[in-house]
């Protein structure tokens, strides 16, 4: 079975390499090699350890609804289609156990409630709570990305509605374990990728850890809440944003919502109310903590990425209008995959 994170011997060089230093724990300073690790176990949570089924009776069910729904035409091409995209999860899960085992690291625990999943692993040294992303076939998923509009949050500020429901899907199950005696020594990282980062920014706010919370690594994470709502975070937030990824520009930030808003509220009679409803219900979102900007690398030679501290708006968006021409793969910065590549190298210079 082919590897997730080393693809061939050189890759296998690179993680031993990497793993050869130790990583700083608690409340720490950006890391190269901590950002790359961190990366890696984001990419891991993507693999289907939970049952797309609960047992075979609940797929016949499914089928049967849709048979009758279809004047039971198609029961055979239905049964296969769900075979298609079905998938093995207690091999899923093995194999997520054997990738973490080549990177020094057991799991601990699964999360997975109505569409959100998250894993719990353990190192020697620290713990780390990563959560899965956006899944293109998880209807669930999708619903929590575009359910933009904020709502008021208890710690103060406003919040994206649709990543504060998914996050309390799993928060009380994942911190039940954290509070587990066995992790009380231990620092805590969390980390995700895509919609992942935006419950990894939240959990990094809400959850509680007698370990200390070492920090918070995001990749492509869209923006999760308000100014307020940003400002009283204690852990670090590292934001890492590959060259073109237009989902780090989502949901549309502060200014773009006033400018659209402004213009809108010129309209006749209904101007006034448009404006305010759009600044009352998708108006003040901001990205949080310390960005980290990994530059375009032209014809897939990743040996020539850099890490950038900050680049200006207009930097990024002319990135985005390079890199997506002739306009066919607009989402191909957003890959985790592509993330964790291009960290290591940066890794591997740097030290």
């Amino acid at each position: 079975m082919k590897s997730v994170i080393a693809q061939n011997t050189s890759e296998v060089e690179v993680v031993k390499n990497l793993l050869s230093k130790n990583v700083p724990t608690y409340r720490q300073a950006y890391s190269d090699r901590t950002s790359w690790l961190m990366a890696c176990f984001s990419e891991l949570a993507y693999l289907r350890f939970n049952p797309l089924f609960t047992n075979n009776q609940q797929k016949e069910l499914i089928a049967k609804y849709i048979e009758e729904f279809t004047k039971k035409a198609k029961k055979p091409s239905l049964i296969k289609l769900l075979d298609v995209v079905g998938y093995d999860h207690e091999a899923e899960k093995e194999k997520l156990i054997a990738e973490l085992g080549s990177l020094n690291a057991q799991l601990i625990e699964t999360f997975d409630s109505n569409g959100t999943q998250a894993i719990l692993i353990s190192t020697d040294k620290f713990i780390t709570l990563a959560f899965r992303g956006t899944e293109a076939t998880s209807i669930k998923d999708i619903k929590s990305d575009a359910k933009a509009t904020t709502t008021k949050c208890a710690s103060g500020g406003n919040i994206h509605s649709g990543f504060k429901g998914a996050f309390e899907e799993v928060a009380i199950e994942i911190q039940r374990t954290l509070d587990r005696e066995e992790f009380k020594n231990k620092p805590l990282f969390i980390t995700g990728h895509s919609l992942g980062g935006a419950l990894a920014t939240i959990a990094a706010k809400k959850l509680k850890h007698v370990g200390g919370i070492a920090a918070c690594y995001t990749y492509g994470s869209p923006r999760v809440g308000d100014e307020k709502w940003i400002s009283n975070i204690k852990t670090p937030l590292y934001r890492v944003v590959n060259a073109a990824d237009c989902v780090t520009m989502m949901p549309p930030g502060s200014d773009t919502i006033s400018a659209l808003s402004w213009l809108l509220g010129l309209i006749p009679r209904v101007g006034k109310n448009i404006r305010s409803f759009l600044l009352s219900k998708f108006g003040g979102y901001l990205h949080g903590g310390n960005m980290r900007y990994l530059t375009n690398c032209t014809g897939g030679n990743y040996d020539a990425v850099s890490l950038l501290y900050s680049v200006s708006f207009f930097y990024r968006i002319k990135m985005l209008y390079v890199k997506a021409l002739p306009w066919s793969k607009p989402l191909a910065d957003h890959s985790i995959s592509l993330y964790r590549r291009k960290l290591a190298i940066v890794a591997i210079n740097r030290n």
